[in-house]
């Protein structure tokens, strides 16, 4: 593994022709936005690029023209490769079998603190919000041509990772490559309409989990738990639940719990003042100081007993 430079990214970016580009599977905004930008982005520079994510894209992100270019696992015919590009993903098990089928060199571009630092070049930005401010910052620096399909989508993944500019994680360099994104045409409109449109049985969906939300250690940390049941029915689309719960007054640390099945949890913490990355690390997880996640081997009730005996 070795630690690069923008410089260094670029050498390898310009001297590799195909490549296969990935993200982390249950993909979000940040994910799927930096994906298509730079997919654009390499085309532009004369690449062969294949775009393949080992798990469904969800359906609110198919207004970025490019997303109709991204294949699954099974769709994709020819693994070789020069480089194997993986997008925020903070380790090797992230991008499931993707990994496994391509043998190219593994170059990251992440912003995850958590960065477990599993490929051959990492270009690690750990102070910047989302994977696509990285990329916005790259390409304006490189003087690569960011159109308005770019602009959008690169502006969905950086608006989606810092909560549309509310959280602690935004800072002048955020507001400075989203605004470049809206010079470039982004519509932070439209972007918004699609992100955070829901439908009538999300909202039902909603009402069974708020039955759900229990409250620990004098009001400072706040749960709110899915079972499988209501996994079934909401699928992977979870984005917003964990703000239910989130901003409530005396809540430091906002906890959702997705069940997977009867022995195993998938965890995603918020917090406004304690180190999540440092309680997710416990599990094996990780990802930022104020928002982290982790998959625990236990029910959901087996779950809450264990995060708890690891919260001070």
């Amino acid at each position: 593994m070795a630690v690069i430079t923008k410089e260094q990214l670029k050498t390898a970016l310009d001297e590799a022709n195909r490549i296969i580009l990935t993200v982390h599977v249950h993909p979000d905004g940040d994910a799927i936005g930096s994906m298509v930008a730079f997919y654009e982005a390499l085309i532009h520079q004369g690449k062969d690029v294949t775009m393949v994510v080992d798990d469904t894209v969800p359906s609110k992100y198919n207004f970025l023209e490019a997303v109709s270019h991204i294949k699954q696992v099974a769709d994709v015919r020819d693994w070789q490769a020069d480089m194997l590009l993986v997008l925020d993903a903070s380790t090797f098990e992230r991008i499931g079998e993707v990994g496994a089928l391509c043998k190219a060199p593994i170059y990251n571009i992440d912003h995850h603190i958590s960065n477990s630092q599993f490929a051959d070049g990492l270009y690690l930005c750990s102070d910047f919000a989302a994977t696509g401010e990285i990329l916005a910052y790259l390409c304006d620096s490189w003087s690569w041509p960011i159109t308005k399909t770019m602009a959008n989508a690169l502006y969905m993944a950086i608006a989606t990772d810092c909560g549309f500019f509310r959280f602690s994680n935004t800072t002048e360099q955020t507001l400075r490559m989203g605004a470049l994104c809206v010079a470039h045409g982004a519509e932070p409109n439209i972007v918004s309409e699609h992100v955070e449109v829901t439908t009538v049985a999300r909202i039902e969906v909603m009402k069974e989990a708020l039955q759900t939300i229990q409250f620990f250690k004098a009001g400072r940390v706040a749960i709110i738990a899915l079972d499988e049941a209501l996994m079934a029915k909401v699928g992977d689309d979870t984005d917003g639940y964990v703000d239910l719960i989130r901003n409530v007054d005396t809540v430091d640390i906002a906890i959702l719990l997705k069940a997977v099945d009867a022995h195993t949890t998938r965890v995603s913490l918020r917090a406004k003042v304690t180190d999540v990355n440092a309680i997710a690390n416990q599990f094996g997880g990780g990802g930022h100081v104020k928002a982290a996640g982790c998959t625990i081997k236990a029910n959901i009730d087996g779950a809450i007993e264990q995060l708890l005996a690891v919260i001070a």
